[in-house]
């Protein structure tokens, strides 16, 4: 996998702030309901599994990126030391992992599963997961909605803004742009750019660059992978509000383990 932003973990945060108030309700509501042990896979900095343990519930994390569980690490120094004891984190890979125990809720959240680019890595992830879902358990995974066009029209090499923000901490300013590098229809995968500049208050500068490949899904294909790792869907959602696939810019799936009687062998 190629999105492990090693040069970039430090600006995850502030980039996906919008997020903390959006999705992690979610996740909320269905660890309550799970009431047990949570796996979050791609946990990052630990923008969901944070809050989560804030409202008591256990957290293992696994990430594949080592300046992500940096952040993170530093992050449980600062947390309630009752808070910090909950979270356990290791670095794995979602596509080949053994931790030797299983969840009753498993989260794949903000699209981190489409980092895996083929049906290989796909499979092999889907298994994994299966594997460490406990009988009753829940697995949740989402994904973009393709809405529009995944044809070469995708691709430009505009560099579009993003946004631009001052960091309290440093008083840096950061400007975000992407850039649609290129588009394989075939195999259904993106690879946007996209790139930071940073301005200190001392007028230096710097430009970083982060290259990602994304593997786009529609709901039928995500459904037929599921059906092949022996998993079924519950639910379905186009987006964190819960509305319906149709009007969303998500696809957020809820599934769980095949009945025995129905099981689809390994």
């Amino acid at each position: 996998m190629k999105n492990l932003y090693l040069s970039t973990a430090e600006f995850y945060d502030i980039d996906n702030y919008h997020l903390w108030h959006h999705d992690t309700g979610f996740y909320l509501d269905y660890a309550r309901k799970q009431k047990g042990s949570i796996l979050e896979i791609a946990c990052g900095t630990g923008r969901v599994s944070i809050p989560l343990a804030e409202a008591g519930h256990e957290i293992f994390g696994i990430d594949l990126s080592l300046p992500m569980l940096s952040i993170f690490r530093r992050k449980l120094a600062s947390l309630d030391e009752q808070v910090a004891r909950r979270i356990r984190l290791e670095q794995a890979d979602m596509a080949d992992f053994e931790l030797g125990r299983s969840f009753d809720l498993i989260i794949v959240p903000f699209r981190a599963f489409q980092a895996l680019t083929s049906d290989e890595q796909i499979r092999s992830a889907l298994l994994c997961m299966k594997r460490h879902l406990s009988d009753r358990g829940l697995l949740i995974i989402d994904v973009f909605r393709p809405v529009w066009r995944m044809d070469q029209s995708w691709a430009s090499e505009e560099e579009a803004l993003d946004w631009v923000k001052t960091l309290e901490e440093t008083g840096e300013t950061v400007v975000r742009t992407e850039i649609r590098r290129r588009i394989d229809t075939v195999r259904q995968i993106i690879y946007p750019e996209i790139i930071y500049y940073v301005e200190k208050p001392s007028g230096e500068r710097k430009k970083i660059v982060e290259a990602l490949a994304l593997r786009y899904h529609y709901e039928y294909q995500m459904q037929v992978h599921f059906a092949c790792a022996g998993l079924e869907v519950v639910e379905t959602f186009g987006g964190y509000d819960r509305r319906g696939t149709d009007r969303g810019s998500e696809l957020i799936f809820v599934v769980r383990k095949l009945s025995q009687r129905m099981a689809v062998h390994d």
